[in-house]
């Protein structure tokens, strides 16, 4: 007989989980979801312990909104070690926590030798490891560790009844509650209740000398008998709760109604096979391939408590693959939580017999059956597979980010925290485009403030809140609800003191081009800086929601207190029971026999073997298809591949799918298709793939395409005809014409005025004098009116720039009712051009938008459409408005070496060419479509932007529809005293040119078209 060797697997696994998770961690961090998060929340307690508000993210939030322990922690030790390695440290110490925390749970339910089993098993647990190294989730493993050690003191007073258990129980459970309080909570349901009633159990179990059959009215009987421990304990938990009083009290007095966000473990796992993968599959792991086992065991007399528990956490971690979670949750319950935490839970409570299984096939009984039944190879097999099975998940998981990144790649912060704190760059907010979570480990690192955030829980502004959209620098995987959101932001900064952004994401160029926003420089980093011109800088004093002086005093002292109430009672005193021999701190706990396993029936190991095969089937059948699957065995298939390989820029993968009997060569073609540009070429992503092919011959087909593309401005429609041909039993497609056109002149010589400002003082480092600020350039507001087109009301006018410097400017309207009471104010957006040479006239739109979904009963968009804008809602009509212009002079982005030529009709279009005749390339062009009426007033002006990118001395056509004027009414013409230039009235200085002059009639209208380029890589950056 095996000797029992009580702690030393325990040893074993803490051992190895210092050494395996605490060396991994280090290179995984940077890479999670949340450990980014858990760092700011650790920098702002080293910066003001006491403080409970941080104005960095969401132009201010209160910290309270989130246990602080965790948070404190590694705020207090990046005192002595900075910031990550605190973080780092104090994760190593939750994984030690954790493997004791197991192995005192599973004693509960099995033997000692397997508990130290299943201690080695949390070691390397996929749900472990995935909150660990994917998520990053300290604080919720640092709740489940306090959880599990609680719970066999709660098992202790219940059954003993020494009031020394009920302490450390609620000591211990107060330091799970102020690192992670949902664990707690949830946790007093499903962990909590189910051990009370073992211990009922137990007791009754013991007292049941002569084995007689236990009844319901026994049980409860034997509940009322403990009526003292039960109501002693219940009474402690608002105690413990109390420990983060100011978590409740923030709650109650600043709620924040927020849509939520969607999350993937809220998706049909059938119709979204990754998230099944990710959030069901993958924390379950191996206890998925011995379920038989663990129900089995868990639905006994002695566990069904613990049964239940388990049976309901597995059904609610199956998100929306039935209706079951949403009818046990509610609806509300449903959207608010992240269903992932269930299937983490029931991993937890399936561990301790998952240890046991492992032990038994090991070194217990089922070892001896599977020898003496099938021989010591196939036993040797199985262990084997078992063990492989563990080592495999565990090496996919822990590597999963490399396979399929989840972040980008890393970003060098300090360029950037450099640049916020040099030349008072910090007296502006900043935003951030494409970082994904190491924008809050840049906010960690420098005092500056950032209109967006990373703690979804925390946001304030209506423009997020009534909006799906976490953060907006990953807005272009929302949706309209993520660019339509990000666009408001961009279009009226000042309103939230909003002046750089850091870009590490080109799709976001255009919009920030045609916004306003202007490229300040590239870092060394690699990241882009984009600026607005005329932001006034933070006011001294900010706005914020001070909580009372005893709640922050509470915040900041009642964490740590419950750490050291709890190592008090949980060390000291049972160090000094132990040196003092105090028999009052002892039970029978420790000197009761090991769990008795039930036997192994026939039945469980028939279903056992039989369900353990039928998913290895299953995995080693999906496995084969998707290793085995090949595009080229049908046309559809290899224009799918071929489309979602230009999508994601794969460039290679894409000259694969070309027939091989004329396949350029990579390079030519990668060569041909590298020097065309354009919205669609660099800056779209495919979102929907329509095909309708027509056969041929049995080896030749024709494929129609119709394929929508998402931009950041634009929806686009693309009509392409492809033939496909089967070449030696596989699928292709012909390559595609090239335009290999070039210009007639080699060289092209061109004037390009230079400006440069540098100050009118010396340099130094004190601050901005008064000699530092340069004039303005002189603006003319020629002419505005207010129109209304269907319901929604805009202001169009022209403007010019009477300077002799060029001009960024900023273009505000103010709306107002007929009793002069102020409706509304918003920026012209992407109807201007918003950088103008001197002497330049350019026409203007401004659209009133609100916050989209902030009315009751306002349907949501069901497909994304960028120009799509939510009409703000009037208190009342708009009668009369005011204009005000503002600029500041412009050194760049003044390339304007472009025409228009051969504008017409062509049916219900009009037609033209944007000939580009500079030494520049046009990324994306946008063209400006003004509507004047008969006399000369301009009554509309519309925006297209053009698919293609013009090439320097090229030409290309477009087509644009002509636009239907049904519901157009004229509600007020402006005059000169509504319009403010700089903030002074607005002077007449130069005669208005009727925009007539330059444009083409149709019906009662003159049409004329002003273009504007985009350039993505201009020669001064």
């Amino acid at each position: 007989m095996t000797p029992k060797k009580p702690f030393n697997l325990l040893f074993v696994a803490m051992v190895i989980a210092l050494v395996f998770h605490g060396t991994l961690f280090f290179f995984t961090v940077d890479s999670t979801y949340d450990a980014f998060v858990h760092m700011f929340f650790g920098d702002h307690y080293a910066r003001d312990w006491f403080d409970t508000w941080d104005n960095r993210w969401y132009t201010g939030f209160n910290v309270t909104s989130y246990p602080p322990l965790v948070h404190q922690l590694t705020g207090f030790l990046s005192k002595f070690l900075g910031l990550r390695n605190a973080f780092l440290l104090l994760a190593a110490i939750v994984m030690q926590l954790l493997m004791v925390g197991m192995y005192r749970f599973a004693l509960l339910w099995t033997s000692r030798r397997a508990a130290g089993y299943a201690a080695l098993l949390t070691c390397f647990g996929a749900s472990i490891n995935e909150a660990f190294h994917l998520f990053g989730q300290i604080p919720t493993l640092m709740g489940i560790s306090c959880l599990l050690n609680s719970l066999p003191e709660i098992y202790r007073w219940i059954r003993y009844g020494k009031i020394y258990r009920l302490a450390t129980a609620v000591t211990i459970m107060g330091v799970g509650v102020t690192s992670h309080h949902v664990t707690t909570i949830f946790g007093m349901v499903f962990f909590v209740a189910p051990v009370m009633g073992l211990a009922v159990m137990d007791t009754l179990i013991s007292d049941n000398k002569e084995g007689q059959k236990i009844t319901v009215m026994q049980f409860l009987w034997k509940v009322w008998d403990k009526k003292r421990e039960l109501i002693l304990f219940g009474s402690f938990v608002p105690v413990v709760m109390a420990y983060i009083f100011p978590y409740f009290y923030w709650s109650a007095t600043d709620p924040i109604t927020q849509v939520s966000i969607p999350h993937g473990s809220r998706d049909s796992f059938i119709e979204v096979p990754s998230s099944g993968l990710m959030f069901f599959l993958i924390p379950l792991g191996v206890q998925l391939l011995l379920l038989p086992y663990i129900f089995s065991r868990v639905w006994t007399k002695r566990n069904m408590f613990i049964g239940l528990s388990f049976t309901l956490l597995f059904i609610l971690g199956t998100g929306g693959t039935t209706p079951i979670p949403i009818l046990m949750l509610g609806e509300n319950a449903f959207n608010i939580l992240t269903l992932d935490r269930f299937t983490f839970w029931a991993s937890m409570i399936g561990t301790p017999f998952l240890g046991e299984f492992f032990y038994r096939v090991v070194e217990g009984d089922y070892r001896v059956i599977l020898r003496r039944k099938y021989g010591t190879m196939v036993y040797r097999l199985f262990a084997g597979f078992l063990g492989g099975s563990v080592a495999v998940l565990t090496i996919f998981i822990v590597s999963l980010g490399n396979f399929r990144p989840l972040q980008p790649p890393k970003i060098d912060t300090k360029p950037i925290v450099q640049f916020l704190e040099r030349d008072n760059h910090d007296h502006w907010r900043y935003m951030t485009l494409g970082f994904g979570d190491q924008m809050a480990w840049l906010s960690a690192q420098t005092k500056a403030q950032s209109v967006d955030g990373n703690y979804h829980s925390a946001r304030r502004l209506p423009e997020m809140t009534t909006r799906p959209l976490e953060r907006l620098e990953n807005s272009k995987f929302k949706g309209i609800e993520g660019i339509g959101s990000l666009q408001q932001f961009l279009t009226v900064p000042e309103k939230y003191y909003l002046k750089f952004i850091f870009s590490n994401d080109k799709f976001y160029d255009p919009i920030l081009y045609f916004a306003g926003w202007e490229r300040v420089q590239r870092l060394e980093n690699g990241i882009m800086v984009w600026q607005k011109q005329d932001i006034p800088p933070l006011p001294t004093v900010l706005p914020r929601k001070d909580l009372p002086k005893v709640i922050k005093l509470w915040w900041g002292i009642m964490p740590f207190f419950s750490l050291t109430l709890a190592f008090t009672v949980n060390f000291v005193l049972l160090w000094f029971s132990k040196v003092k021999n105090i028999s009052k701190y002892d039970d029978t706990y420790n000197d009761s026999d090991d769990i008795i396993v039930p036997p192994l029936r026939k039945l469980t190991l028939y279903f056992l073997g039989g369900w353990i095969l039928t998913v290895v089937t299953i995995v080693v059948y999906v496995s084969y298809q998707l290793s085995t699957f090949s595009p080229y065995q049908s046309p559809k298939d290899v224009v799918v591949a071929y489309y979602d390989a230009v999508d994601f820029k794969y460039f290679e993968a894409a000259h694969g799918f070309f027939d091989p009997a004329d396949r350029p060569d990579f390079d030519d073609y990668f060569v041909k298709l590298s020097v065309e540009d354009g919205i669609l070429a660099s800056y779209a992503k495919l979102n929907n793939l329509k095909i309708d092919l027509k056969k041929i011959t049995k080896d030749k087909y024709e494929a129609h395409i119709v394929a929508e593309w998402i931009t950041p401005v634009e929806e686009y429609y693309t009509r392409a005809t492809h033939i496909v041909v089967r070449n030696k039993g596989k699928w292709y497609l012909k390559a595609p014409k090239f335009d290999l056109s070039i210009p007639a002149d080699q060289f092209m010589v061109e004037k390009v005025q230079g400006i440069h400002g540098h100050g009118k003082r010396q340099a130094g480092t004190s601050a901005t004098q008064h000699d530092d600020v340069l004039d303005r350039p002189d603006l003319q507001i020629l002419d505005a009116r207010l129109v209304k087109m269907d319901s929604s009301y805009f202001v169009v006018g022209e403007l010019q720039n009477v300077d002799s410097y060029p001009a960024h400017i900023t273009i505000s309207a103010q709306l107002y009712d007929k009793n002069n009471r102020k409706l509304v104010s918003y920026n012209a957006k992407f109807a201007t051009i918003h950088r103008i040479l001197p002497l330049e006239k350019i026409p203007f739109k401004i659209e009133f938008e609100s916050t989209a979904w902030n009315y009751k009963n306002e349907a949501k968009s069901t497909k994304f459409n960028p120009n799509e804008f939510s009409p703000f809602k009037y208190s009342a009509p708009p009668s009369q408005f005011k204009l005000l212009a503002r600029a500041v002079v412009d050194k760049n982005d003044l390339y304007r070496s472009y025409d228009i030529q051969n504008l017409r009709f062509k049916e219900n279009f009009f037609v033209g060419t944007l000939l580009n005749y500079g030494t520049e390339e046009i990324s994306v062009p946008k063209l400006l479509i003004s509507y004047t009426d008969k006399n000369g007033d301009l009554a509309w002006l519309d925006t297209y932007f053009m698919r293609e990118g013009v090439r320097p001395q090229r030409k290309r056509q477009f087509e644009v529809p002509l636009l239907k004027f049904k519901e157009f009414s004229i509600i007020k013409i402006g005059e000169n005293k509504d319009f403010y230039v700089n903030g002074l009235p607005n002077v007449e200085v130069l005669g208005r040119k009727l925009l007539k002059e330059d444009g083409i009639q149709y019906k009662d209208w003159w049409i004329k078209v002003l273009p504007d380029g985009y350039i993505a890589n201009p020669t001064l950056y």
